[in-house]
């Protein structure tokens, strides 16, 4: 996320360079690398070789979800697991119960928040 958001704050001056990223971020740039290959892939970010080159945002940052760039990141980011197995009457229980509902509610709180709206949050300036 910070990767995007960099890029969202500085992507107006042209191509953003990773290894910027990295020093403004305290990030490894290794790291940087592969978020970005991922986010590349994804559709999310413009990939700009040559002289001068980095990356850009691929779409408006209106238009990003955050919970959408989440699951691409990190996977499935669902709290409930899939039973191996049997289950016993209190796993499934919590599953149902506990498990299920978190995902809905983590879902509903990210899927509406778009990068611009964490950009141009009150918080913003002092968080990242």
């Amino acid at each position: 996320m910070r990767l995007l958001v960099d890029i969202a704050e500085h992507g107006n001056e042209g191509p953003v360079a990773l290894s910027h990223v990295a020093v403004r971020q305290n990030l490894s740039e290794k790291y940087l690398q592969q978020v970005a290959l991922l986010l590349t892939r994804g559709g999310y970010l413009l990939s700009v070789k040559g002289a001068g080159g980095g990356y850009l945002l691929n779409m408006e940052p209106d238009k990003m979800s955050i919970y959408q760039v989440l699951d691409l990141l990190e996977g499935n980011i669902a709290f409930e697991e899939t039973p191996q197995g049997e289950e016993s009457a209190i796993q499934r229980c919590i599953r149902l119960h506990y498990y299920q509902k978190l995902d809905l509610e983590v879902k509903r709180v990210f899927k509406d928040i778009t990068l611009a709206e964490v950009t141009k949050a009150d918080w913003f300036s002092y968080v990242i």
